[in-house]
């Protein structure tokens, strides 16, 4: 027996997207007598739960509608970093000693796992304003630990890049995001419930596929053992 554990928060009007954007969600309800209601919605598509793809940081990049969906499902580990201080830069020592624990716990990470990196940043903070600001961050040597696994996709439960915590940032800065995803792998941001996993299940990330951008809204969830 097996349950479905999901791994995406509500999104309700007001919801706080990136800061480059300064968006927060807007979705005018339109209703009848009847009844009848007809919803739209104006956001980010950075906004929430999304995936993101090489187009992002890359000119010219695989857009996300070439992104396809055996990408963003499949069997997952996770890598425990909690407790993590807000602003913390996590080094790959961090990520190193959380594989160790997994070898303990008898799992092993393998080129083609999925990885989602736990902090529970996103379960205190994401769709407010602290989400960004003060989230926990990868190192570009972090980045690189990662992508040297040969994940399938990388998932996080906080906001990865710590150039862009501060304004003022330029987009070469964006280096976490460049390592990530010009090595073709996606990644899928604002994550929560990661502490409700096992250290393997199996994830789904299915996503909109919006033409000729460079992420879209997804609804992920993970299939663990009753």
């Amino acid at each position: 027996m097996s349950r479905l554990v999901d791994l995406s928060p509500t999104v309700p009007h007001g919801f706080k997207g990136p800061p480059s954007t300064d968006l927060g969600v807007q979705l005018d309800v339109r209703v009848k007598p009847g009844y009848w209601q007809s919803a739209q919605a104006f956001l980010s598509c950075h906004t929430g739960t999304h995936v993101e793809s090489a187009l992002h940081v890359i000119e010219d990049g695989e857009p996300i509608d070439a992104v396809d969906l055996d990408r963003v499902i499949g069997t997952a580990v996770v890598l425990d970093l909690t407790p993590v201080d807000e602003r913390a830069i996590i080094e790959p020592d961090a990520l190193e000693a959380s594989a160790e624990r997994l070898g303990e716990a008898g799992e092993q990470l393998q080129p083609g796992d999925i990885v989602l990196v736990r902090t529970d940043w996103a379960q205190r903070a994401i769709g407010t304003p602290r989400y960004f600001g003060h989230s926990p961050a990868l190192s570009e040597a972090a980045a690189e630990w990662l992508v040297a696994r040969e994940p399938r996709c990388v998932g996080c439960d906080f906001f990865e890049e710590p150039a862009a915590r501060d304004a003022g940032w330029a987009p070469e800065e964006f280096v976490v995001h460049r390592r990530i995803l010009e090595a073709g792998i996606p990644l899928v941001e604002g994550l929560v419930n990661l502490a409700e996993l096992p250290a393997r299940c199996e994830f789904f990330a299915p996503f909109y596929k919006f033409g000729g951008i460079e992420a879209a809204p997804a609804r992920a969830f993970a299939r663990v053992p009753a």
